[in-house]
């Protein structure tokens, strides 16, 4: 049976084995997201993480984890990302005249993170542009943007006003 990973994953799924940097009950590894060296070259088949690359540094942090991911995923194998959407959440930020100043407190939460935890602190902005320059850098190819992957029930589905606030993409090593 293929092995699958789940970076950043809360909830178990069938198939899928979920890698955390905090323990939980359903986290089969705990580490950073960054230093998968506990995993052999071309392991996993799949490779899903929903809001985890924006809590990264773009100076390198983005890069060595696309980097690692990318090692760990067998050779044809798909990653699916998921990142709040900078440009949707620029546009949405900026439309005073729809949104309430605490709905949009709410929309500027989502850029620069909730701050609820040590973690929960976003250190980059991506769209699409520069997550596929990310991706690319990193080995990936046929970087495709998709409306929805329909894996998990997460943050990947999240809409404000009707957007849906994600990018969400897929590519190929």
């Amino acid at each position: 049976m293929p092995r699958k990973l789940h970076i950043g994953g809360t909830q178990k799924s069938d198939g899928w084995e979920i890698l955390n940097v905090q323990p939980g009950d359903c986290v089969d590894h705990v580490c950073d997201a960054i230093n998968l060296s506990g995993f052999d070259d071309e392991i996993f088949s799949e490779i899903y993480a929903s809001h985890i690359l924006e809590h990264l540094d773009y100076t390198n942090d983005v890069s060595l984890a696309l980097k690692e991911w990318h090692r760990v995923l067998k050779q044809d194998g798909t990653i699916y990302i998921s990142v709040p959407d900078l440009d949707i959440l620029a546009e949405l930020f900026l439309e005073k005249e729809k949104f309430t100043v605490n709905q949009r407190f709410e929309i500027m939460r989502i850029i620069f993170g909730g701050h609820t935890d040590e973690y929960d602190f976003h250190k980059c902005g991506l769209n699409f542009e520069f997550l596929t320059v990310f991706l690319n850098d990193a080995g990936f190819s046929k970087v495709t943007k998709v409306n929805e992957f329909g894996l998990f029930d997460d943050m990947s589905k999240t809409t404000v006003g009707g957007k849906l606030i994600s990018l969400n993409i897929t590519a190929k090593k």
